[in-house]
């Protein structure tokens, strides 16, 4: 496969991981990329996906409008390509983008949103989509969760593509980086956010109450109570040094304190 010319959402793993090197000798021609034909994670997720389109629209009553839709743009010198697993639309008629994967039962949803956001929001830009779902199949399980749009976030990840795109353009060696992890906590999952209360003075005082009155049940359960209200409707996570409390899909809280004690 000629992977030249362009960056497309896979490459943005390897430049957010730092792998430059081996991205550059592909893109400049001086390596194949790697064949994935006998990979047999790969070839799973390839032969699931329409499952996993099928299903999603079967869970949430969506519908399908196009599959495989492949979108071209160039970003700040960079040029982007991208193909989109599908494109799928709710009983309103909003439109969102649909992007699949199958994984193993041992990872999280927070996860797989953490490994595949680049990839997502640059298909969200490039289809012109301001929300996308990510449908994942866990080993035996399956979850999907509602992303919303970033510029914001997309516009660092376009500045790092663009410093390694450079190299391409000049023919200059690269050397590996760091990895780079791009901050998403402001960006909506499935309609909430996340919101750091560590300079809450009565968050932070609440939450260290509830840690040292765990041992008195009724004065716990009254403080318990009270940190969970302030909550608010849009809020997914909110969370100090000392605790963080999420709500689930359901709408329910549980504090999990620093340590991994959960209530």
């Amino acid at each position: 496969m000629n992977r030249q010319g362009f960056i497309g959402g896979s490459d943005l793993y390897s430049i957010m991981r730092g792998d430059w090197h081996d991205l550059w000798l592909v893109k400049t021609g001086r390596k194949q990329p790697d064949d994935l034909s006998h990979i047999f994670k790969v070839n799973l997720g390839t032969q699931t996906e329409q499952f996993n389109i099928d299903w999603f629209c079967r869970d949430t009553g969506h519908t399908v409008m196009a599959q495989q839709s492949e979108f071209e743009q160039t970003l700040r010198g960079v040029p982007f390509k991208g193909t989109v697993d599908a494109l799928v639309y709710d009983e309103q008629g909003q439109t969102y983008l649909l992007e699949c994967k199958h994984t193993s039962s041992n990872r999280r949803m927070a996860d797989m949103i953490e490994s595949y956001m680049p990839q997502i929001q640059l298909y969200m830009h490039l289809s012109n989509m301001n929300k996308a779902h990510l449908s994942v199949i866990f080993g035996n399980d399956y979850d999907h969760a509602q992303i919303d749009r970033s510029t914001a976030y997309l516009s660092e990840i376009v500045d790092l593509t663009a410093a390694f795109w450079q190299h391409v353009v000049d023919d200059t060696e690269p050397t590996n980086t760091n990895a780079v992890r791009v901050d998403w906590s402001a960006i909506k999952i499935d309609g909430l956010k996340i919101r750091d209360a560590s300079k809450d003075n009565q968050f932070t005082s609440l939450a260290y109450d509830y840690c040292m009155s765990m041992p008195e049940a009724k004065k716990h359960d009254v403080i318990k109570k009270e940190l969970r209200s302030m909550i608010a409707d849009d809020e997914r996570e909110v969370f100090c040094d000392i605790l963080a409390i999420k709500r689930d899909k359901r709408g329910a809280c549980r504090i999990t304190v620093t340590g991994g004690t959960d209530d």
